[in-house]
């Protein structure tokens, strides 16, 4: 049933809460005071609330556990609740009375022996007066109530004097019965027909025999051919910089170069009609014991006219250019006075020179071709970069161990030799090394000694292992084809295969089974079965359950 739910405020007076009563649209108004309500703790309050919701046609419930509430609430007639979710009943006071005449009337209709029929009516009629006095507040009942009364009801004699059994004190016994009854049989179908499983292990005698071949090796697809003992190469490489810090030591002049101009003089024959005569850029002019180069090409030309000669002597022509150069080194050494002193090359003459200008002095540290080798001496050689070659080789391939290579490329400073390095900073010194190793693909080893060893195995034997193969001696070609030994220790055995053995052990009892397998073949040495729980003492009829392990000895 719906009920309206009013929460009383200390500071709420008996005026707020009859107009709150009056305002409620609901049949039920459940009233819930605060821990200390003031106001209800007078008669004459709840007594004004009881005549309110009679006159409202309203059921008001006082909602508390509070002893002075409800000896208040029973004065005044209104019902009590514990909480909002339980039935509320008249108090204690109003009921004990009725509750009495009850009994009473119980025990004289036990005296008088009065007919069942109406018995029954008597009892309907005192359940039905209870109901009357009880106000529903919700669907659901306290569950403190539920129990006692059940315990009111049981303490009732029935009609025939028998106590009904308390089927609900064993119920929880008997779900726990069944339930457990239940995992009993999963648990024996289990272990019985799912569980059991079966380990055969079977030790097998081999032979064992060596190879020792001489195989080629080839980077190239199309020569490969394993049967013949060609095969593939794959190469593994892995690269590693390292590096070092240095001081440079060396130094040079970093200021500015000195320029000028010099005059220069090409020769004709004057028997000859022409003649032309080149000086290339950067060629090298000295003055005063000081090297300077060309800035530009000097192109001489003679027309043989002795008009055009700005020289001459009895048998040769001689004709000026001027041309810019530049001092080789930088430094105020250069700035020297004009000279008619020096010297050119390429077959030109030296006439004259001005003056040199512009020539400073910067002295700066510098990386020197010493550092460059004293930091070499300090590059690491790491050890460990062998390993970390090895570690990117997988399980499906042998290396060739012969093979393996480090290649260090040249190292590269920097600054770069001849540079400068600031004040304060180190040069550094980086080389690359490269490793490398070759490989052989194993499914090709097999391949090969399968056919090397195919017509050494007798009829009934079959080959069991091609061992751990490895290459040695190897030689290195420079058309691509390389040679190596190839050793290998291969088993040869008798055909026992792990189909046949499963086949022969399904289905069949532990100790018969063993003995089946040891008649297949007499290189069999032993046979052992372990199965997954003690009660099993037969293999299961099912391979998924049943694993076969061949070990092979010596």
């Amino acid at each position: 049933m719906n009920k309206d739910v009013i929460y009383i405020e200390p500071e709420d007076d008996i005026t707020d809460i009859i107009g709150r009563i009056k305002n409620s649209t609901q049949k039920v108004v459940a009233l819930v005071p605060p821990k200390k309500a003031g106001i209800l703790r007078s008669a004459v309050n709840m007594k004004l609330i009881a005549k309110t919701a009679k006159s409202e046609d309203r059921a008001a419930v006082i909602v508390s556990t509070d002893p002075s509430l409800i000896k208040l609430s029973a004065l005044s007639g209104l019902p009590v609740a514990k909480t909002l979710n339980s039935r509320p009943m008249l108090p204690t006071e109003f009921t004990k009375k009725k509750k009495a005449e009850v009994e009473e009337l119980e025990e004289n209709e036990i005296a008088t022996d009065e007919p069942e029929e109406e018995v029954v009516n008597e009892k309907a009629e005192e359940k039905k007066s209870r109901k009357n006095e009880e106000i529903e507040l919700d669907e659901e009942v306290e569950e403190d109530d539920e129990p006692k009364n059940k315990k009111k009801k049981e303490k009732k004699p029935s009609k025939i004097g028998q106590k009904i059994p308390n089927f609900d004190k064993y119920r929880k016994w008997i779900i726990a019965g069944g339930v457990a009854g239940v995992v009993l049989i999963i648990a024996l179908i289990w272990g019985l027909f799912i569980a059991p499983a079966a380990e055969i292990l079977v030790n097998v005698k081999t032979n064992s025999s060596n190879i020792a071949e001489n195989v080629t090796l080839v980077t190239n697809q199309s020569q490969v051919d394993v049967k013949a003992g060609k095969f593939l190469l794959e190469q593994i490489k892995y690269e590693e910089e390292s590096s070092v810090e240095f001081d440079a030591t060396g130094t040079a002049n970093k200021g500015e170069k000195a320029t000028g101009k010099v005059t220069l003089r090409a020769g004709f024959s004057l028997d000859k009609e022409s003649g032309d005569a080149t000086l290339k850029a950067g060629a090298t002019v000295t003055i005063s014991g000081k090297n300077f180069v060309t800035n530009d090409t000097v192109n001489v030309k003679w027309d043989g006219k002795s008009a055009s000669c700005d020289s001459r002597d009895a048998s040769t022509c001689y004709i000026q250019k001027e041309v810019g150069v530049t001092a080789s080194e930088a430094g105020a050494g250069y700035n020297i006075a004009a000279s008619t002193s020096g010297s050119a090359s390429g077959g030109f003459g030296f006439v004259k020179s001005t003056a040199m200008t512009g020539g400073t002095d910067k002295n700066v540290k510098v990386v020197s071709e010493s550092d460059i080798n004293d930091a070499k001496s300090q590059l690491s050689n790491n050890s460990d970069a062998k390993e970390k070659l090895y570690a990117q080789i997988s399980d499906s391939v042998v290396k060739i161990e012969s093979s393996f290579k480090a290649e260090a490329a040249d190292p590269v400073s920097t600054p770069k030799k001849g540079e400068e390095v600031s004040d304060g900073k180190k040069a550094k010194l980086t080389a690359k090394t490269t490793y490398t190793i070759y490989v052989v693909d194993k499914t090709a080893i097999d391949e090969y000694v399968k056919a090397y060893e195919a017509d050494k195995i007798a009829d009934g034997d079959r080959l069991y292992s091609t061992g751990s193969p490895f290459f040695e001696r190897f030689t290195d070609s420079t058309n691509g084809t390389y040679t190596a030994k190839f050793k290998t220790t291969v088993k040869v055995g008798p055909e026992v295969s792990e189909q046949k053995i499963l086949e022969t052990a399904m289905g069949g009892k532990v100790g018969a089974v063993k003995a089946k397998i040891k008649d297949i073949s007499n290189y069999i040495n032993d046979v052992t079965i372990n199965v997954s729980f003690p009660w099993v003492w037969s293999i299961p009829n099912d391979e998924n359950r049943v694993t076969v392990k061949l070990t092979v000895e010596e």
